[in-house]
């Protein structure tokens, strides 16, 4: 026996390494095809090794799911002591008897030696009974497992199993080959009792037992090592050895996530910024083209991906059967990745995005010309759930938003809808293509002066902070609200704050994360230039995308920021007893209120306490907490510039959230982000309309909560509608708004806290959602500026002109008509337009379709009284308006698209949209295999 053991391990021992060796040499050479990797990578040698340890040996990001956590960590560490018991085996093919020197027969070590083996054992089998109760074969898409490989994952566990039980059998062997004095249960804990049942008594048959055993253990290392060699992209094998490295190398040597800032935009490793434009050959790649242009650690991304899943089951574009699976793209992009490398037939001619059928597959479809459908690339949020959860650290959506930027720079290949959100950005410096003088609007009627920079201050050092109010919160109408209450609670509070008025534009935020990175950096460098002269130091933001932008991403323009959300510093104004909230009267009924995280205040800054310590600071409310909450919080919909864009495929995010949100009872549904109160609102509207949530349900944002709480106003319930006005439950089904609407939209929709207003709606319409179809013709447009906000002139003025610069906004009317003043990137066209009305922007896309205007907005008991007189309060639609500003001929832009945009059809959508699903939220674990 000794002799055949000693034989075929050596033969098994040489022909892995004739397979590991080249497989080793082959992997490394597809990572180094990769370009530099940017940031740096090995900064803090000593922070990251710790990070790696903590990761890896304490599995911190596992235990985020506890059980599955525990029992990997047990299969770990067997697999660590096993890589020592494979090199003491092949010492026991000479003598049975061998042990380590110094720790061969020490307590400790024998042990965990047997504990370990033991609790490997009871781990892998857990696994597999958690991997066979969740099978896509029972939970289908729900399952996380759902496009795993499975063969894989059965040969993986099958080894992990027989690799724990191993340990105990021949340490049970050993037993009996031990001397008197070492052969007690002292030293052979759990063995012992194994080995006496299964084990013949005799020397000579236990030596026999020893070899066989030590061959044993060789040839399962050995025949494992020789599969994974021949299957590079076997990611839940090979992640054991790259790991370490994936970790080790991650974005931010802090060891936080790679959330927060996106990666700058590289070319060869090194940032690439509009000053650069000029010095780039016409052949350079911006963004990711193709497998080669992704860094090294992209490409070690794929490697390592262990297909576990759990991005997948957070993902909310997964969640919502949308065709974008973070772990199908990864496993699709390394696929192709090796396929391509090792020379497989037409994967040299794939490209890397492309649109294909419907049921051709959306990851590598066979004989298909692309890797990625575009739907998939396109349907991401970047909530950042994905790396949230992702226990190795893949970067996943640094690679999504690489990609979008090939596809907007290079091959002008976006939605159609970001087309004029673009343009707004780039010629009005903000997404709803508002003019800059609607700015200030929403500080009409305060019961105090809101000091503007520029005039009524000289520089921001003379006031406390900055109060970034940002586009949102100048131009829509639900979001100014919130802008109005912080205004007023800071205020109260004592804080002096000054704002930027027309001297400020949009972060860039949407516009990043859509991949058009120059129009970003425009944005920011303007920004940044603006905070420079004003000498600004301290911002407050109401926005989570503004707060994230500007903590984090500013700082690559050479300006350093102390940047609160507006969560952070009214919580810390109520602990410092400058905000005190107040009770309600006696008798007020108890409100229910739910919170739901923004995604760019919670997983991107870790901001989770503020909002609910000021939520639960409220009297006379009771807090009750979603299901899916902080780090596992469901997405809006609204990030990585989705609220601009259609929402074709599935059901609405914004629907499943909402339905979670109305399904705790809650009264009201509490947001700290204007995008994502626009979303929820637009839920709530459509499911009321349904009859599928309670008229009394609303969306405020906590700013707004805690202003009623100060001033003691106590929630009471609206008075009936008017005589003869049409009930809600009649309304007809109304989806969530569209992009465009979204845009216009106000406040819509009656209120349990909404107050009555003075006189009813001249014309009252039917229907209680704010994004049905009008019943009267659309009205003539009278306003020049394009604003949605700005009220009638006594005589409309002359025709606008165009802006000579990249972000001007007339402070003065326009007279006459000019040609256009040419964008940033504009190539002049053939063809004079035949009627030049309005600046040739960089994004222009001709359209005739008029832009809906609001015309409601509720009276709720949190809103701000305004001096102007508000428009009738309907639970109708509101009559859209034609668009004010022309649109001119296209410029032949870069990023120009040539179909003319197509507005969104509420009613043809309303037609056809099916009944919103409805979410039911998962059942709570019953048994030790549900986490």
């Amino acid at each position: 026996m000794q002799i055949f053991a000693l034989v075929a391990s050596l033969a098994l021992t040489l022909a892995a390494l004739f397979v590991l060796v080249p497989a080793v040499r082959s992997m490394l050479r597809v990572i180094r095809m990769g370009q530099p990797a940017s940031p740096g990578r090995t900064d803090d040698p000593g922070a990251r090794t710790v990070t790696m340890l903590k990761e890896t040996v304490l599995h911190t990001r596992m235990l985020q799911w506890t059980w599955v956590g525990i029992m990997h960590w047990f299969v770990f560490a067997a697999f660590l002591f096993l890589s020592t018991a494979v090199v003491g085996a092949y010492f026991q093919l000479f003598d049975p008897e061998w042990a380590w020197p110094i720790v061969g027969h020490w307590y400790p070590f024998e042990w965990f030696s047997e504990f370990i083996g033991a609790l490997s054992t009871v781990g892998i089998i857990w696994l597999i009974v958690y991997r066979q109760k969740h099978h896509p074969r029972s939970e289908g898409r729900r399952s996380r497992f759902f496009g795993s490989t499975f063969w894989q994952a059965y040969f993986v566990e099958f080894l992990a199993l027989l690799e724990g039980a191993a340990i105990l059998f021949i340490r049970g062997a050993e037993f009996h080959l031990a001397d008197p004095e070492h052969a007690t249960r002292a030293h052979f804990p759990l063995s012992s009792w194994l080995g006496e049942a299964l084990y013949p008594a005799g020397q000579g048959a236990n030596e026999h037992l020893v070899y066989f055993i030590a061959f044993f253990k060789i040839a399962l290392a050995m025949v494992w090592l020789i599969v994974i060699g021949r299957n590079l992209t076997m990611g839940i094998a090979w992640h054991r050895f790259t790991a370490w490295f994936n970790i080790w190398f991650k974005r931010e040597s802090s060891g936080r996530t790679a959330l927060g800032a996106v990666k700058p935009l590289t070319v060869g490793g090194k940032a690439v910024t509009l000053d650069d434009i000029e010095g780039l050959d016409e052949d350079t790649t911006l963004g990711v083209g193709a497998i080669e242009d992704f860094s090294w650690k992209g490409l070690l991304d794929f490697t390592t991906c262990t297909e576990c899943g759990r991005c997948q089951s957070q993902c909310p574009a997964w969640h919502t059967e949308k065709p974008l699976s973070p772990k199908l793209l990864m496993k699709g992009l390394r696929d192709h990745t090796y396929l391509k490398a090792a020379g497989q037939a037409g994967h040299a001619e794939r490209a890397l995005i492309g649109k294909g059928d419907a049921g051709e597959g959306s990851y590598n479809p066979e004989g298909g010309d692309f890797v990625i459908d575009e739907d998939a690339l396109w349907s991401c949020t970047t909530c950042g759930a994905c790396v949230e959860q992702c226990p190795v650290d893949i970067e996943h959506v640094d690679h999504i938003v690489d990609m979008r930027r090939y596809q907007v720079l290079i091959e002008s290949n976006f939605p159609a809808e970001l087309n004029q959100v673009f343009k707004g950005l780039e010629t009005r410096g903000n997404p709803w293509n508002m003019a800059a003088s609607a700015r200030m609007d929403w500080a009409k009627g305060l019961p105090f002066e809101v000091k503007e920079v520029g005039k009524d201050l000289e520089s921001l050092e003379s006031v406390d902070w900055l109060f970034w109010v940002g586009c949102a919160g100048a131009y829509e109408d639900r979001a100014k609200k919130t802008t109005r209450a912080v205004a007023e609670l800071l205020h109260m509070a004592g804080v002096t704050f000054g704002v930027l008025g027309n001297h400020e534009t949009c972060t860039g935020d949407s516009a990043r994360r859509a991949g058009n990175e120059f129009v970003y950096q425009a944005l920011a460098q303007e920004n940044v230039e603006t905070f420079k002269e004003f000498k600004v130091k301290k911002v407050v933001a109401t926005c989570a995308h503004c707060f994230n932008t500007l903590k984090n991403e500013y700082k690559e323009f050479g300006i350093e920021l102390e940047v609160v959300h507006h969560t952070q510093l009214l919580n810390r104004l109520v602990r410092e007893g400058r905000l005190k909230p107040v009770a309600p009267e006696p008798g007020t009924n108890t409100r229910s209120i739910t919170y739901h995280d923004p995604c760019y205040l919670g997983r991107h800054n870790q901001v989770y306490s503020p909002p609910r310590e000021l939520l639960s600071a409220l009297p006379g409310a009771s807090y009750v907490e979603m299901e899916r909450n902080s780090e596992r919080s469901f997405c809006c919909g609204a990030g990585g510039a989705r609220m601009w864009m259609e929402e074709s495929l599935g059901e609405r995010i914004n629907m499943n959230r909402t339905t979670e949100a109305v399904g705790t009872g809650a009264d009201q549904i509490v947001v700290g982000c204007p995008f994502c109160r626009v979303m929820l609102s637009d839920g709530v509207s459509a499911l009321q309309a349904n009859a599928g949530a309670r008229e009394e349900v609303e969306v405020l944002d906590v700013a707004q909560m805690l202003l009623a709480s100060v001033k003691g106003e106590a929630a009471t319930k609206a008075e009936k509608a008017p005589t003869g006005a049409p009930a809600a439950a009649a309304a007809p089904a109304a989806p969530a708004a569209a992009p465009a609407e979204r845009a216009a939209s106000g406040e819509a929709g009656a209120s349990l806290f909404d107050e009555a207003p003075a006189e009813p709606p001249a014309k009252p319409v039917s229907g209680g959602s704010l994004f049905d179809n009008p019943t009267t013709e659309p009205t003539t447009p009278t306003t020049p500026s394009g604003s949605l906000f700005d009220e009638a002139p006594a005589q409309p003025p002359a025709k606008p002109t165009s802006s000579g610069s990249l972000f001007d906004n007339p402070t003065t009317e326009p007279t006459t008509p000019t040609t256009p003043s040419g964008s940033l990137f504009d190539e002049a066209p053939t063809q004079p337009p035949a009627k030049p009305t309005s600046s040739g922007s960089l994004f222009d896309n001709p359209t005739t379709e008029p832009t809906p205007t609001p015309t409601a907005s509720g009276g709720s008991l949190f809103d701000i009284p305004a001096d102007e007189a508000p428009a009738p309060a309907t639970t109708g639609t509101p009559e859209p308006t034609a668009d004010a500003t022309a649109k001119s001929a296209p410029s032949g832009s870069l990023f120009d698209v040539e179909e003319p945009v197509a507005q969104p059809d509420p009613k043809g959508e309303a037609a056809s949209e099916a009944e919103p699903e409805q979410h039911e939220a998962p059942e709570e674990p019953k048994g030790l295999f549900d986490y």
